[in-house]
């Protein structure tokens, strides 16, 4: 059947992606692990960049589809964010059958393509966009736009580290700890304390005042009997 040719092509190309890179990767190679025809590509996708879109899409879907975000946000900005980076935290620490999702995602952050500002346009931006819109409800004091942005990127780039550095994490952190304590469930409580702590009581803007004077005291020391 048509569907399943494109279904086995798709999934032959994200682990080959993923393993190889896009560059290094050859639509020849794609075919003979899908089983199918080398002109399928050209059938189904157009070329061999139309199947690497498409193989992001496929794995942008089943990551939504899999961890989507909860229904009735909107009433307590606090458990919005919660909420939110348990989303993000599952989609990105959680492993697919194949093994090679969140691999071939990390390549692309790494090494990007022609498709790199669209994967962050659908991936990211969305999350992003709801991350910032709940940090601005907590903020309780005036704070400068680029301040809201920075706090959402935190809570982003706290789940991002995660899955990048998975491997350091159980080098540093003992694995009865790691049972215990940076689960998706525990290391969603710690980041959303984090941007809490962060965004509440003007405590940020205080911390960021404070140490821009030591950083330029540090730079420009004053000379005793000047």
């Amino acid at each position: 059947m048509a569907t399943d040719t494109r279904t086995r092509l798709l999934m032959a190309a994200g682990a080959v992606f993923a393993h190889r890179g896009f560059s290094r990767a050859t639509v020849r190679e794609i075919c003979g692990e899908a089983n199918v025809n080398i002109a399928s590509v050209g059938y189904y996708f157009g070329d061999k960049h139309g199947l690497y879109r498409e193989v992001m899409e496929y794995v942008r879907q089943s990551r939504e589809h899999a961890f989507p975000v909860p229904q009735g946000l909107g009433d307590e900005p606090r458990y919005d964010l919660y909420c939110l980076v348990h989303t993000l935290l599952s989609r990105m620490l959680t492993d697919d059958e194949g093994g090679w999702e969140t691999e071939l995602f990390l390549r692309e952050m790494q090494n990007p393509t022609a498709v790199f500002c669209e994967m962050v346009n659908d991936c990211f931006r969305p999350m992003f966009d709801q991350i910032r819109s709940a940090v601005l409800s907590i903020v309780d004091h005036p704070v400068p736009q680029h301040v809201i942005d920075q706090l959402a990127l935190s809570a982003i780039g706290q789940c991002l580290y995660y899955r990048v550095s998975n491997g350091v994490v159980k080098i540093l952190i003992p694995e009865s700890e790691r049972d215990e304590n940076y689960d998706v469930r525990s290391l969603s409580h710690h980041i959303t304390a984090v941007i809490l702590a962060s965004a509440q009581q003007a405590a940020l803007l205080d911390h960021k005042s404070q140490l821009n004077e030591l950083v330029e005291a540090r730079a420009n020391p004053v000379k005793e009997n000047q």
